[in-house]
């Protein structure tokens, strides 16, 4: 039996946001709370939350797994990443949001030929594999996904304060994809590798990188595989992911590399923020570095 059906998980404590704009009581916040996961520790708060609650041992434990189990690369060899913490976001808004997402979602796809979860390339009909986070994800983290959306636990790699203004604000669609991944158009772009996202989480002054493992409600997957090279090996944008999602028939895109450089790098865009929820924020280091911790002596001294 999973954990997120037959208990809660322990934690060490909850860090209350208050923020003004969460203080209206409604009657569809009580007819939704059985909505939110069983495995919240505020799940039965009597009105709108924000909660940033640490996570116990069994959960950094499956966590880690799944951040061990991803963590690869065709012909590099990857430093081992290790929680130093996990951090779970507990926010009604958000999480009624997304919900309203997959419900859309799972009517809408549920009308077709073919599970939302089979991912086909558009013009030759080819399978693709699931997320690589689902295929290794430890049963109580699949037992929470819903395959008629085609949800999915997916890796955010970005710097510490981007991270934590993720899980206080959402994703900010207007800045998502301009800075560092750009090849599929405007959008939030998610790795199904932590060693992808560990790419883009630079080290903080206390020597933890941050990286976000978003759930995410992938709908029918518009597969792109016609990347080519600008000069210097940047890659060229081959399709929009939002003019894509906006025509209807798909609801977010997935770029496959491996069709133009033999490279096995997948990476997921979404531009409708309600299909997101960044649910855990993990604060780690790698295996040839250590954290600046407080108190901590160094030990040149």
């Amino acid at each position: 039996m999973g954990a997120c059906n037959s208990h809660r998980y322990k934690s060490h404590h909850v860090v209350v946001i208050t923020d003004p704009r969460r203080q209206e009581l409604g009657h569809e916040l009580q007819e939704e709370l059985q909505r939110f996961p069983e495995y919240w520790v505020t799940r039965e708060s009597p009105q709108p939350f924000h909660n940033i609650v640490e996570c116990g041992t069994e959960e950094v434990s499956h966590v880690q797994e799944i951040l061990d189990r991803t963590l690869f690369s065709p012909g590099e060899e990857p430093h081992r990443m290790k929680i130093q913490k996990l951090l779970r976001l507990e926010d009604s808004r958000m999480w009624q949001s997304y919900e309203r997402s997959v419900a859309c979602l799972s009517e809408a796809r549920a009308q077709e030929d073919e599970p939302a979860d089979v991912i086909r390339t558009p013009h030759s009909g080819t399978l693709c594999p699931k997320p690589l986070t689902v295929r290794v994800a430890p049963d109580s983290f699949m037992e929470r996904l819903r395959l008629e959306c085609n949800e999915a636990y997916l890796w955010h790699g970005t710097d510490r304060k981007s991270a934590e203004n993720i899980i206080g604000h959402h994703f900010d669609m207007k800045r998502a994809g301009t800075v560092n991944a750009k090849a599929l158009g405007r959008g939030a772009y998610f790795a199904e590798t932590s060693f992808l996202a560990d790419k883009y989480s630079p080290a903080g002054d206390d020597g933890l990188h941050a990286i976000l493992l978003v759930r995410a409600a992938l709908g029918r997957v518009y597969v792109e595989t016609r990347y080519t090279k600008w000069r210097g090996g940047r890659l060229k944008r081959m399709v929009s992911a939002k003019h894509v999602v906006r025509e209807g028939k798909y609801d977010s895109v997935l770029g496959d590399r491996k069709f133009a450089f033999n490279r096995d790098a997948r990476e997921y865009c979404v531009s409708n923020t309600g299909q997101l929820y960044p649910e855990y924020l993990l604060l780690y280091t790698r295996d040839d570095e250590s954290p600046n911790l407080p108190g901590q002596m160094s030990s040149s001294k």
